[in-house]
């Protein structure tokens, strides 16, 4: 099985504000990719264009579906740490391992976003925005 140690890649050269389009960028490759892929095994539910109509049946149910992958790789991230409160021994984190399941959870994240048609700017500007709002509630003790 292949694995992030097992690959090597180029350092971004661009902005940090870039590597967010960049991510985009690749993702949108791979979704192509795997919209072939899947599209075989089931053309039913496979999008036929990106992004979705959200307020379909069919859109809401692929979107649906790239939350609950996430959702999947972050509890398979959280499985990573094995120790318990009531556990007498502390067990090793495989603390690669569970770096791969976070990037594997991400990698759903910006599909289900282009999926909604969310692209890098408008993510950018929606966590900015939320974080303003968190940075206001802590101010005023919400």
């Amino acid at each position: 099985m292949v694995n992030v140690n097992d690959m090597d890649v180029k350092e971004f050269d661009g902005q940090m504000e870039d590597r967010l389009d960049a991510i985009f960028q690749r993702q949108t490759e791979l979704e192509k990719k795997y919209r072939e892929i899947e599209g075989k095994a089931l053309p039913c539910v496979v999008p036929d264009e990106v992004p979705v109509p959200v307020n379909s049946y069919l859109g809401q149910h692929q979107i649906k579906e790239q939350i609950f992958r996430t959702i999947i790789e972050l509890a398979e991230a959280a499985d990573c740490m094995k120790n318990k409160p009531w556990k007498q021994t502390m067990m090793e984190t495989d603390v690669t391992h569970m770096k791969e399941e976070m990037a594997d959870a991400f990698h759903f994240f910006i599909q289900t976003c282009i999926l909604m048609g969310i692209d890098a700017e408008e993510l950018y500007n929606l966590y900015f925005k939320k974080s303003e709002v968190n940075k206001f509630r802590q101010r005023s003790q919400y």
